[in-house]
């Protein structure tokens, strides 16, 4: 149960995006960020002025009280002081989740890609806490990314998925650019990519570094409805991919 909770608590990137339709957060250790699994989602918002601070494994702790009420998130590591007034998403609520960088326990904490500090004006209504994810509600599908052909001998990830059945457990290669990185959850780092096929992503796990809008080549197994438990299942998947950046 711990490794699952460290798992869900994540994922800095900078997206909002949780799930791919057809497929969240920089360093930091596996009590970070989040790989994203649900539908596309636009997650809503919390806000307020800052009450404590810890930092801790390369992320910022802050309690935040929102007028109604204490709630605690966590962010790379962000310079914020007791009074400032910040914002964030709610894509990704952990219950009961324990820091063991600092052998505390929180009833509840958001993981976040990052805090919009000198937030002001109405906070979005909170999400309903009888769900892991909160009320969430679809985005616009994403478009294709141009100029991201596929690579000679490879696939594209529009190819994934119409063919997954066909390549399932089969190793694939693919050229695309990177949408969202999300580092050292589970001892991997989480990568989503896209290219000029479809507007779909495409999430692989690896141990190679990556940056938003870089174009890599992708080396892998590909997996399908791959069950992280908590509602997180990715349709495909690429995992211990081999990365090369172009």
């Amino acid at each position: 149960m711990l490794q699952r909770n460290r798992f869900l608590a994540t994922l800095l990137a900078c997206s909002p995006v949780i799930l791919l339709t057809t497929g969240p957060v920089t360093s930091a250790n596996a009590e970070q960020n989040r790989p994203d699994a649900m539908q596309q989602a636009a997650p809503g918002r919390m806000q307020g002025k800052v009450t404590d601070i810890f930092e801790a494994a390369g992320y910022t702790y802050a309690e935040v009280d929102t007028g109604d009420g204490k709630v605690w998130a966590a962010a790379t590591t962000t310079p914020l002081k007791v009074g400032d007034s910040i914002a964030f998403t709610t894509e990704m609520p952990m219950k009961n989740f324990h820091s063991s960088s600092m052998n505390r326990d929180f009833p509840v904490i958001y993981f976040v890609s990052r805090f919009i500090t000198g937030a002001a004006g109405p906070a979005v209504a909170k999400p309903d806490m009888a769900s892991p994810h909160g009320s969430i509600k679809p985005s616009p599908a994403a478009s294709a990314v141009e100029g991201i052909n596929k690579v000679e001998g490879g696939n594209s990830i529009a190819e994934l998925h119409r063919d997954k059945q066909m390549l399932e457990g089969k190793t694939i290669r693919v050229r695309g650019q990177v949408t969202k990185f999300t580092p050292n959850i589970m001892g991997r780092n989480w990568i989503h990519i896209r290219d000029s096929s479809t507007g779909d992503d495409l999430t692989l796990t690896t141990d190679s570094m990556a940056a938003i809008d870089d174009v890599i080549l992708i080396e892998g197994k590909l997996e399908l409805d791959k069950d992280f438990g908590y509602g997180y299942v990715y349709p495909l998947i690429v995992e211990d991919a081999a990365v090369t950046r172009e």
